[in-house]
């Protein structure tokens, strides 16, 4: 009988669509899973915060806040920003309280000449030179210093302070001065080291001279800036009222949120406390302090009606109301927009600085809360977007691969390929039982010697591989899907704080530490901050608070002996006292019941090794090791981004159409005579 002639694949009537098909379910089965857990995240994050926006009843048009005082607490029930919104405010947090009023009045000032600017700085709190006395660097201070727990500002370039009540004098050097001065607080007058607590009252003034009001008729403050400027008449923007003029011979008084110098005029934004001055109240040069001074007693108004420039009382709906940074209090990005927000709005004036001015939001039925970023069309498309995106691609992925089960079938060759219609398919089907039915009889006959001898010519080297690549891929597509949720749960559980723990840079050594008090209390308010957690994910209601004073002594030193706890100076007292960075962990690596029995209760007043943090030195720690923070540092980054790029590395090459023309095809002849060609 003569040989068959092979069909070659091309001519098929159903090729195999092996790599396209392989692919197809992969992708489909990913994007499923992550559409799915985008869902449950979005939930939090978009859906129900969306909700109560469309709820709240909050105007879309701003108004006006201004901070009258940033409250750090300990006792957070709430916060006015929070990084994350998954974990709820607890410990201390800082609380702005603002004034809320209407918006004032937009002014245009035509016609000016002559104009000038001056910005009055004051202390840069976040930049200026700090001297920390447990350090020993307030042995030399001289001039008026701003002190916060031993943490000193310079502010006598500054500020000038006229006060007549001090306290007693603390001596900053000498042997004792870190211990006399750590704790330090409020404003300081000292000499050489030796400071004098100033009490209040007080007045301090910033050191802004040389303000040029010669030949200037309209003054606008805004913040720490002063404008100045000759000019001839002002009108309220977008009408052809005139407010002013320079025939009345006076000078023009405004306090502004913005101010813009354009090439018409002069533009300012929610003017208010609108006064008119005699030229003879200032002189060629003037300071900030006396125009401020000036803006406050001045009693003949811009406008008689009180409706242009008016006082900021008649404008005002509520006293101290909470400041949020939006509904939820909350943010989730992780880029410390929290510090940013705390640094812009939490101007108070404690600072003697200008106190925060800004847009804000609010609904009328609740004045006692306003937000300070709210937009409903930037909601709503928000939401509709992370609504329709995520919930197309899981239904399209669903519906594909429910197509695909449908329609896809493995043929012999072990390869992928869409069914094929018709009865043709369904002789083919019979004919290859018959055959099949014939080669069992045919092998019954044979020995068992010749039976296997056959069978291992049989085997079908090629079509076993193709067969054990295609369990592989979805091995591989399954690992990397599962190493990309390991690496995301890991992030908030290992790299968080192993990261957290290399930035405080503790001490590798440990010293000597002395626990002088133990609190156990139960409550949220009771529990604003706890030495020891089980689970880092919820706010403790039971909590064991332990201080302890520390040396920077080692602790094997005090073992060995001649060290007097009665005489020992500590370097830092009283400070709070945590099982590890996060101050938290999970069972069994940490009990908090057995870590209070071992360092508090009747064990206060025994020395124990600690370690205390360089970079904040109130930071201290029962528990802590380089090189087994590095280690988990490196697995939790290392394991399952390797399996993730392995995996995907794998696939790629197998299936992607440009990474395997150098490889040899594997030889699927043998495979084809199984199926039909296109003429049959």
């Amino acid at each position: 009988m003569p040989k068959q002639k092979k069909i070659p694949v091309e001519d098929l009537a159903v090729p195999p669509q092996n790599n396209k098909i392989c692919g197809t379910i992969c992708m489909c089965q990913m994007t499923a899973v992550l559409s799915c857990v985008a869902l449950v995240y979005l939930s939090v994050a978009i859906y129900m915060p969306s909700i109560r926006a469309f709820q709240s009843g909050i105007a879309a048009d701003p108004v006006m806040c201004t901070t009258t005082k940033a409250v750090n607490t300990d006792v957070c029930d709430w916060g006015s920003c929070g990084e994350w919104c998954l974990s709820k405010t607890s410990g201390s947090c800082i609380q702005i309280y603002v004034n809320l009023r209407h918006n004032g009045s937009n002014i245009f000032l035509a016609n000016c000449t002559n104009t000038a600017n001056k910005t009055c700085y004051g202390i840069d709190q976040e930049n200026a030179k700090k001297y920390r006395c447990i350090a020993d660097e307030c042995r030399n201070l001289t001039g008026t210093f701003n002190c916060t727990m031993g943490m000193c500002i310079n502010i006598t370039d500054a500020f000038e302070c006229v006060f007549s009540n001090k306290d007693y004098p603390l001596k900053c050097s000498g042997r004792r001065g870190k211990i006399n001065c750590q704790g330090m607080d409020g404003l300081q007058n000292c000499n050489r080291g030796t400071c004098e607590r100033i009490r209040t009252p007080y007045n301090c003034d910033r050191r802004c001279l040389g303000i040029p009001t010669r030949n200037k008729n309209a003054i606008l403050l805004s913040g720490d800036k002063v404008y100045l400027s000759q000019c001839q008449r002002a009108f309220v923007t977008g009408t052809e009222q005139e407010i002013w003029n320079e025939n009345q011979d006076n000078i023009l008084m405004m306090s502004c949120y913005n101010i813009e110098n354009t090439s018409l005029g002069i533009e300012a934004v929610d003017c208010i406390n609108g006064t008119l001055l005699d030229k003879n109240l200032l002189s060629d040069l003037t300071n900030f302090t006396y125009l401020s001074y000036l803006s406050v007693i001045n009693t003949k108004l811009l406008d008689e009606t009180r409706t242009v420039a008016p006082p900021e009382i008649d404008l005002l709906i509520a006293n101290d109301s909470k400041l949020l940074i939006n509904m939820e209090g909350c943010v989730n990005t992780l880029k410390d927009e929290c510090k940013e927000f705390l640094r812009e709005y939490g101007k108070d004036g404690t600072d003697h600085n200008a106190r925060g001015r800004f847009p804000c939001f609010y609904a009328e039925e609740r004045s006692d809360i306003v937000v300070a970023r709210f937009n409903l069309e930037t909601t709503y498309r928000e939401f509709v977007f992370a609504s329709v995106v995520p919930s197309v691609l899981f239904v399209v992925s669903c519906l594909t691969l429910i197509l695909c089960q449908r329609t896809v079938e493995v043929g012999d060759d072990a390869r992928m390929r869409f069914k094929k219609r018709g009865g043709a398919s369904d002789s083919r089907r019979a004919v290859d039982k018959e055959n099949s039915v014939a080669k069992k009889k045919k092998s019954a006959k044979m020995g068992a010697k010749v039976l296997v001898k056959t069978l291992l010519q049989s085997v079908d080297v090629a079509g076993l591989m193709v067969k054990t690549k295609f369990y592989t891929s979805l091995c591989l597509g399954t690992t990397a899907i599962l190493s990309v949720f390991a690496f995301l749960f890991l992030i908030p559980f290992v790299v968080d704080p192993a990261i957290s723990t290399i930035l405080a840079n503790y001490e590798p050594s440990p010293v000597t530490c002395v626990a002088v008090d133990h609190v156990y209390a139960e409550g949220l308010s009771n529990c604003s901050w706890s030495s020891c957690r089980e689970g880092c994910t919820t706010a403790a209601l039971r909590c064991h608070q332990i201080l302890v004073n520390y040396t920077r002594t080692p602790f094997a030193e005090w073992q060995k002996g001649g060290i007097d706890l009665e005489t020992i100076e500590w370097d830092v007292g009283e400070t709070k006292f945590y099982i590890n960075t996060e101050g938290c962990g999970y069972p069994p690596q940490v009990n908090c019941s057995e870590f209070a029995k071992k360092y508090g209760y009747s064990t206060l007043g025994t020395p124990f090794p600690c370690y205390y943090s360089k970079t904040y030195p109130n930071m201290v720690v029962a528990r802590y090791s380089w090189d087994d923070n590095l280690r988990y540092l490196i697995l939790s980054l290392v394991i399952p981004n390797a399996l993730f790029a392995a995996s995907i590395g794998v696939l790629i090459y197998w299936y992607c159409p440009g990474c395997n023309k150098s490889r040899t095809p594997i030889d699927t002849s043998s495979y084809v005579e199984n199926f039909h060609s296109k003429n049959e």
